[in-house]
């Protein structure tokens, strides 16, 4: 068969299947398993495919016509610019879930700027004006200031890094995001599947993310406190999970996806025991469905939450909802 004959049958098989965006999974079914991509297609349309690329070709084609997730069958889905390995242990990571990640990242570098700065002025104390300088070595072991020229011991550094829990982590998407874009961040990875901290992990490994991996039922073996929590928790009602595409309902984890009766369950587990693991004026990241805007403003609210608020996705839809809290710390 040529290339161009490849093309055509790739395309009329995943139309005929019901996919969606069969024309730019024809592309990336020539690209992947063909290594024929759109300039070497137009430079030789006729050129001829050899037969053990079309046997291969075939195996992975049915499987996409059982409406088995491209994703899945490639082992791979970009998410913020870093390939992640996937498979039917875990969910598809989405580009709506990039603006959770985006969101939470500027708000990171945020405080790690403010964290610096507090730092640096109590190291100089309150009569060191802006235009002197401490400079400390390597080690932090000395510092030298030259309004008094004396050399002194550097009081011992309170921590500046921030601590980040990813909860129901899945892929491990959020979080490992997260790592690799806010360097010297303490993340934790959590996830009550075995198998999903176990596609977690090799994406933490095969990404070089320094991240901690438990394995619980929400902050079931979780310890200490955090400044941010992140999650994407299960929030699809029971009754609306048999209704969704093939790929979803029949190919990812239900585990993942069920909210339960008003896709609601999950997340009033994690308001209601947050405080408990959150710093003073910790804050949480939630992605929610595009209704359940409303219904976690209240839930927030309730519990003592400020600052709440609906951010939306690129399609202008309900997507991230945010808060803060600083209420009963002892």
């Amino acid at each position: 068969m040529t290339i161009r004959e490849v093309l055509t049958n790739i395309r009329e098989r995943l139309q005929n299947a019901g996919i969606e965006d069969f024309e730019y999974e024809s592309w990336a079914f020539l690209d992947w398993k063909l290594h024929i991509d759109r300039a070497e297609f137009y430079m030789n349309p006729d050129g001829k495919v050899k037969e053990e690329l079309l046997e291969e070709l075939e195996r992975v084609l049915k499987q996409r016509e059982q409406r088995v997730p491209l994703q899945y069958l490639m082992g791979e889905c970009e998410f913020m610019g870093y390939d992640f390995y996937v498979d039917e242990r875990v969910l598809i990571p989405r580009q709506d879930t990039e603006c959770l990640v985006e969101l939470a990242v500027e708000s990171i570098r945020e405080k790690k700027v403010k964290l610096g700065q507090e730092y640096s002025e109590a190291d100089h104390g309150e009569n060191v004006s802006k235009e002197n300088t401490v400079k400390y070595d390597g080690n932090y072991g000395m510092q030298h200031c030259e309004k008094c020229g004396v050399d002194n011991k550097k009081p011992e550094r309170k921590s500046t890094k921030v601590k980040v829990l990813d909860l129901c982590t899945g892929s491990g998407c959020i979080g490992i995001s997260v790592a690799k874009l806010c360097p010297d961040t303490e993340v934790t990875l959590a996830d009550i599947s075995e198998g999903a901290l176990s596609v977690a992990k090799k994406n933490a490994d095969n990404l070089g993310a320094d991240v901690t991996l438990i394995r619980g039922n929400l902050f079931e073996n979780i310890e200490g406190r955090f400044d941010y929590i992140l999650s994407n928790p299960p929030y699809i009602p029971s009754e609306v999970i048999e209704g969704l595409m093939p790929e979803v309902k029949e190919h990812e984890p239900r585990l993942a996806l069920d909210g339960e009766a008003d896709g609601l369950s999950f997340y009033r587990k994690i308001i209601n025991e947050a405080p408990d693991y959150l710093n003073p004026e910790g804050r949480i990241y939630f992605e929610i469905g595009a209704e359940q805007g409303k219904d976690l403003i209240r839930l927030m609210d309730e519990r003592g939450f400020s600052e709440v608020k609906v951010h939306k996705d690129l399609a202008g839809l309900d997507r991230i909802v945010t808060g803060i809290y600083s209420r009963g710390y002892k």
